[in-house]
């Protein structure tokens, strides 16, 4: 679980436009054991919202896909990301509560501000929405997580936090699109 907030503080980084890598987010990256990322099938679907983009990229041996916004000039730009963990044999509310307590260890300055349930294409999945703030930026995201034969598939939207009522439909559509094996 320590791994995916490790992820998503790079992701963070990612989005802010600043070609610097903040060094606690690569700190963290270089700390974890990798062995359970990318565990994930490959056929996967996500809607993409009109005019954003998709990429994938393998960052320090980690598998991400994005769909990116266009440039907004904010910070951090909106983006959607997945990545993908093996949920190491724990159920769904297992995961989250040990993703939950990581996040206040890794990130002491996040904050979640919200959870609950969701379901996508008939896979019952949780999401919980944080805020954090990463040399000097600050960030609403919402993790969704869905599990699927034992893998953990987390999705998450990143936007500034006074654009998440704006972002916060467009990421909760993107997630309730998901199919895994497509």
């Amino acid at each position: 679980m320590k791994k995916i907030l490790g992820l998503l503080a790079l992701t963070l980084a990612f989005a802010c436009n600043n070609n610097k890598q903040p060094k606690t987010a690569e700190d963290v990256l270089n700390s974890i054991d990798k062995t359970n990322l990318n565990k994930g099938s490959e056929h996967f679907h996500l809607d993409t919202p009109e005019g954003w983009t998709t990429d994938r990229k393998t960052i320090q041996g980690i598998n991400y896909y994005y769909i990116i916004s266009p440039q907004t000039g904010e910070v951090p730009n909106p983006n959607i990301n997945m990545v993908t963990e093996s949920m190491q044999g724990v159920s769904l509310k297992t995961y989250i509560t040990k993703s939950l307590s990581s996040l206040e260890q890794i990130l002491p300055g996040s904050k979640v501000v919200a959870n609950g349930d969701i379901k996508a294409n008939g896979i019952h999945g949780a999401w919980y929405n944080y805020t954090m703030e990463m040399q000097g930026v600050k960030a609403d995201l919402m993790a969704y997580v869905f599990p699927a034969d034992g893998i953990a598939y987390v999705i998450t939207g990143i936007c500034a936090p006074d654009k998440k009522t704006k972002y916060r439909p467009i990421f909760d559509k993107v997630a309730e699109s998901f199919k895994v094996g497509e």
